[in-house]
């Protein structure tokens, strides 16, 4: 195994955090599928399509990234055989002239290989408000 052999997709999903976090770019590649039915969409961005498109994305992110800290909160995850889905919010600290914390509703999608769970979807969307507040959920329109 290497080290981009992941056991579990929580061990997958904790690496790409690691590497987001961190701005690490050959981490980040390791932990997504490379095939071409890979997708990503980043917060008010179109859908990247294949592993090159999503790791030239995932460059620039890097890149112009300063300290972030992440933190996860409400994750769930519906695991089968091949395929675990985790949804949760993404809370990103980033730290300029002061604090600002950026929230982002999050669906990752891991599919098991010989070479062991990689990542073949990151969709994450801006939280329009403050949800972990409200009694009630918000009325479905789609």
């Amino acid at each position: 195994m290497s080290s981009t052999d992941f056991v579990t997709s929580t061990e997958a999903e904790n690496a790409f955090y690691t590497a987001f976090s961190r701005g690490d770019l050959a981490a980040m590649r390791g932990i997504w599928l490379d095939a071409s039915h890979t997708s990503c969409v980043h917060p008010m961005g179109d859908r990247l399509l294949g592993t090159p498109a999503i790791i030239k994305s995932w460059e620039t992110i890097l890149k112009n990234t300063g300290d972030v800290i992440i933190e996860l909160s409400d994750i769930a995850i519906h695991q089968g055989r091949q395929t675990a889905i985790h949804t949760l919010i993404e809370n990103i600290h980033v730290q300029d002239e002061t604090e600002k914390v950026f929230q982002f509703v999050v669906t990752n999608v891991y599919e098991q290989t010989p070479a062991g769970w990689k990542m073949i979807l990151h969709h994450a969307s801006p939280m329009p408000r403050d949800l972990s507040q409200e009694k009630e959920p918000a009325p479905v329109v789609h």
